[in-house]
């Protein structure tokens, strides 16, 4: 990082001047830089999972006691309700009977008609 490399060059002339005073300025800021940064980080990280929980709401339909993506007019599912709903999980519901039609969950052994 280019603000950070010309503080450190700061901070070195600062030392060899005996500017000390200065150069612990200088370590202060490179601190606080750091700490923001990283601050920039997380704040992204959590924006991107964000977008990707909004992005998932969106899609989501309820149908037949389960929950379904809708990606290209397309049914991705079914998605187990009290998971998605207690402990926002995506946990897929795995055919039990395909002539009744029920469902249950791996997760939290819901079962579903």
């Amino acid at each position: 990082m280019a603000i950070f490399d010309e503080l450190k060059s700061v901070g070195k002339v600062l030392q060899e001047a005996g500017k000390i005073e200065q150069y612990q300025q200088i370590l202060e800021v490179q601190e606080k830089l750091l700490v923001q940064q990283k601050r920039i980080f997380d704040l992204e990280h959590e924006n991107g999972e964000l977008k990707s929980e909004l992005k998932l709401q969106s899609e989501l339909v309820f149908e037949k006691n389960a929950y379904w993506i809708m990606k290209d007019n397309k049914k991705d599912g079914p998605f187990c309700t009290k998971c998605k709903d207690s402990e926002e999980k995506m946990i897929r519901m795995r055919e039990g009977d395909y002539m009744s039609g029920w469902a249950y969950c791996p997760g939290c052994k819901q079962v579903t008609p």
